[in-house]
């Protein structure tokens, strides 16, 4: 690969990363061209040369996001039992620090409900996404064919974060992030004693 080739792809690089990080904090809508481009330090006129759209940049800002928070969200699980490698995954997800650190947590939750209203790349990719972190879920419990069940516990995460994030008071956060962790681990005790 040339010098210029290679840092054609370095550029494109900061850029996805800033994205990603940028649609972290501030979603969707939040996360515009000039603001993604300022943090990587570059101008305006450097996007067009890498990028259609934003929607092609925020569509790959998300599965880079996906990527790498599903990542950190499985590290370990597959050393554990599938109840232990859930509890697992229930705390890191429905934890007090992803609760106060959106901006290193589920790109799920950052999108909240602006992706079902974004352009169609968008959806895909979140789709794209989804499916490819239900599937390394099953995967580090031990199961890669039941992708279902790592779907219905990231769902649960992400619904349960999503309200904690909404309301107003602390209390009411910790509650519904505890709630969410008790229902998952109350069902899989009564299913390992019938």
């Amino acid at each position: 690969m040339t010098k210029r080739a290679e840092q054609k792809v370095e550029t494109r690089t900061r850029i996805v990363d800033a994205a990603a990080k940028r649609f972290l904090i501030d979603g969707i809508e939040g996360a515009t061209i000039s603001k993604v481009l300022g943090d990587a330090g570059l101008t305006h006129g450097t996007f067009y040369a890498h990028f259609q759209s934003k929607e092609t940049l925020l569509a790959e800002a998300f599965l880079t996001a996906a990527a790498e928070t599903s990542e950190r969200w499985i590290v370990g699980v597959s050393d554990l039992s599938t109840n232990q490698g859930i509890g697992l995954l229930l705390a890191r997800a429905l934890g007090n620090a992803h609760l106060k650190h959106p901006e290193t947590g589920c790109p799920f939750v950052a999108a909240g409900s602006e992706i079902w209203r974004s352009h169609n790349e968008i959806r895909k990719a979140y789709e794209e996404g989804m499916l490819a972190v239900a599937a390394k879920v099953a995967d580090s419990l031990g199961d890669q064919a039941d992708v279902d069940h790592a779907i219905a516990i990231h769902a649960i995460c992400i619904g349960g974060l999503t309200m904690a994030r909404s309301v107003a008071s602390e209390e009411v956060s910790l509650r519904v992030l505890r709630a969410c962790r008790q229902f998952v681990l109350k069902r899989l005790q009564k299913s390992a004693e019938a």
